[in-house]
């Protein structure tokens, strides 16, 4: 099943205001002023909108309150359509369905110093994380790459801010500028990081290992298997073949499972499930494979198996 109409609130869009170029803040309110549920920093939620489409957007934690959730979209003209429809085709007082918020990206509890490394529209959770680190109290420094000023979202609030290095487009390019602050952090620094993904590649590949957290947005696409495999699902003993260039969550929708997903892309974390047996191979974004490891778990709308038999807790 999708998520159920417990999961969702139909909110009601109260506010469209300019954020920066391209950049749009949306403000959700509930119809009866009921209590929202809390936000915090690093989390999104799904805009079930009107044409269909299901689109993940962050929350911007220090907007939002218990009767309003703000989050900031650019459009993106080459995209998969959501951002469009908000910009050129949402009106402030239309009603939007949207999920709970959900958060794949929390910030630790350790102590230890903090770096946050921004670029283009993911500022929204870094943002976020900024503003509950600076209330907090914990040292924090953050590095946001965006074309220029004009593009930057925040930039008012941030440009005179002394945990602030502000990244405009420059001669020597946002990937000397990155590995120039990469090589100044201390070697406990955490690193938390949103934005495109030859960012986050570069990151990945710099040897942070667990202290790097990143957040995508935008899937590699489902990992089919070469070859068939089978799904036993432990709680009905119901087991299931997953043929090559089949996902696990369209075969066990088809057979009528009650299972529950979003956005079928690997993005949202909707439809992670225990694995019980068996060896995964992981194609969401929301977890790394290590940390896939330690919760015993994977995305079944785009992730495949190594071996040839799957226990999963369904």
């Amino acid at each position: 099943m999708e998520l159920s109409d417990s999961q969702r609130m139909n909110l009601r869009l109260t506010a469209m205001r300019y954020g920066a170029r391209d950049i749009l803040l949306y403000e959700l309110e509930p119809l009866d002023g009921s209590v929202l549920p809390p936000v915090t920093a690093g989390a999104h939620l799904d805009l079930h909108l009107p044409d269909g489409l299901i689109r993940q957007y962050s929350l911007i934690s220090s907007l939002c309150d218990a009767q309003r959730y703000v989050v900031g979209v650019k459009r993106d003209a080459e995209g998969r359509g959501g951002s469009r429809w908000l910009h050129d085709q949402a009106r402030v007082g239309q009603m939007l369905e949207v999920s709970l918020p959900r958060n794949h990206f929390p910030l630790s509890s350790a102590q230890t110093p903090v770096c946050l490394i921004a670029g283009g529209i993911g500022i929204t959770p870094i943002y976020s994380m900024f503003k509950a680190l600076q209330q907090s109290g914990r040292a924090v420094h953050l590095h946001y790459w965006s074309r220029s000023a004009e593009h930057a979202l925040f930039h008012r609030e941030l440009e005179n801010a002394p945990d602030v290095t502000l990244h405009f487009a420059s001669a020597s390019g946002p990937q000397s500028d990155l590995q120039a602050v990469l090589a100044g952090l201390p070697g406990e620094t955490e690193v938390y990081a949103c934005g495109p993904s030859t960012m986050l590649d570069q990151l990945e590949s710099s040897g942070l290992g667990e202290r790097l957290h990143v957040e995508r947005f935008v899937s590699a696409g489902p990992v089919m298997a070469e070859g068939a495999f089978s799904v036993v699902l432990a709680r009905s003993g119901h087991e299931y073949v997953i043929p090559p260039g089949e996902t696990i969550l369209n075969v066990l929708l088809e057979a009528g499972e009650d299972v529950l997903y979003s956005c079928e892309q690997g993005v949202c974390g909707a439809c992670e499930v225990t694995v019980l047996e068996g060896e995964p191979v992981h194609g969401d974004t929301v977890y790394s494979a290590d940390e896939h490891t330690r919760r015993r778990s994977m995305m079944i709308c785009c992730s495949s198996s190594a071996s040839p038999r799957l226990l999963l807790d369904i």
